[in-house]
């Protein structure tokens, strides 16, 4: 199925253009003459210059929430979302609603395009779409994802905010640096090493330093903007975001936090899932498979096998001693109630509380860091410069045959 950009006339006979998902340009033209258009022009999108990338998850809440009350409304799939497709602005989320247009045309399942978009729908999104498929409670499963992708933006969300603080100020360092390296030191060196007085050699060296800076500046601007893009480039690969997280579990305090974001993400989806009949080993491993730390995914597989041979499920997480022991007695509880989606919900929340703890002391550990980091640095550029003033003070004061003032 390939993508084709259109203009038309619609029903005002003012032109308008869109984008629609077909097999060829007669397809396409029918396509949108069934919304009730006159096609002018119709042109195949290549491969190459088709959308790709990822949607954000504010869209996908939106989508989410959307389709829930389309579908407990009673509005068909189609009008709804030809009546969406108008309104998203996003341009992947809008080559998907196109395809989901055409597949729902062609007779097939909802689930069928989401399969094609695997970096756009995680696994436990697909798997609850098939699964309200089969139940026919696809509005159900539609409000249960807005519930569960509300509550990781939530997280996420909380995640960033924590952590803007100590990025604007790390950010406000470097801009301070950058702007006493290249423009200020420079221009101070110039006077006091013309001026041929003794000056201290780490004042000296600072002064030298930033005279060669502010020579390279071209250079050196061009050199750091291309290791940014470089950079960003990098993160998006699989192997240096493994090579990143490996070294910050390092940390002791990064590595609790990832920890109980792992957990509050697993509790959340895996009762997503049981909530919604997925049988409970499908549901292991999805959740499971969905998280960041790897001794959880590692016992993706064990765990399975061992339910699937009927051990309880608190006694399959009890002999991995991996997780902690009051998520244990909590899903003993659920088995034994008969409540372990509600359980495994009210973890998620607990966890997520616990986030959100580790957070605030995480900042409020980097904030006295940050201010003596910025201190020390301060104080290093103060005295440098004013070592070389009071030599030159003290110097006019000798040649002036008054007593010397002596450099600290």
């Amino acid at each position: 199925m390939s993508q084709f950009k259109y203009k038309a006339l619609d029903e005002s006979q003012n032109v308008v253009a869109g984008q629609v998902s077909a097999k060829n340009r007669t397809e396409a033209a029918q396509a949108i003459n069934r919304l009730g258009q006159t096609p002018l022009v119709v042109t195949e999108i290549l491969e190459k210059y088709q959308v790709r990338g990822n949607v954000p998850l504010i869209d996908k809440i939106t989508f989410s929430r959307y389709m829930g009350s389309m579908l407990f409304s009673g509005l068909s799939l189609s009008e709804g979302l030809s009546v969406l497709k108008d309104e998203v602005k996003q341009p992947l989320m809008n080559r998907i609603l196109n395809d989901m247009l055409y597949s729902l045309e062609q007779g097939l399942q909802l689930s069928a395009v989401f399969e094609k978009y695997p970096t756009v729908f995680e696994p436990f999104f697909l798997t609850l779409v098939k699964a309200g498929e089969v139940s026919g409670k696809l509005a159900e499963v539609f409000k249960y994802l807005e519930t569960e992708l509300k509550a990781e933006y939530n997280l996420k969300s909380k995640i960033k905010g924590a952590l803007l603080y100590p990025a604007v100020v790390f950010m406000a360092m470097i801009g301070i640096g950058v702007m006493m390296f290249f423009f200020v030191l420079p221009q101070i060196g110039k006077v006091f090493l013309n001026l041929k007085i003794p000056l201290p050699t780490f004042t000296k060296t600072l002064f030298t330093f930033s005279l060669w800076l502010s020579q390279k500046f071209i250079p050196i601007m061009v050199s750091a903007v291309v290791f940014i893009i470089l950079t960003v480039f990098a993160l998006q690969k699989p192997k240096v975001k493994k090579l990143l997280f490996r070294l910050g579990v390092m940390v002791p305090l990064a590595k609790n936090l990832i920890k109980k974001i792992d957990l509050a993400r697993f509790n959340r989806i895996f009762s997503t899932l049981i909530r919604s009949a997925v049988p409970i080993t499908d549901a292991l491993e999805i959740s499971l498979d969905s998280l960041s730390w790897h001794e959880y995914r590692q016992l993706s597989k064990t765990i399975t096998d061992n339910v699937r041979k009927g051990k309880p499920l608190s006694q399959v997480f009890k002999s991995t001693k991996v997780f902690p022991p009051l998520m244990i007695q909590m899903v003993t509880a659920g088995e034994k109630t008969g409540q372990l989606d509600a359980t495994l919900g009210d973890l998620a929340s607990f966890y997520e509380q616990e986030v959100e703890e580790e957070l605030k002391n995480l900042t409020q550990i980097l904030e006295p860091v940050l201010m003596l980091l910025v201190g020390i640095a301060v104080g290093v550029m103060i005295l440098s410069v004013i070592a070389p003033i009071y030599s030159v003070v003290g110097n006019f004061q000798q040649a002036a045959g008054g007593p010397g003032v002596a450099p600290p």
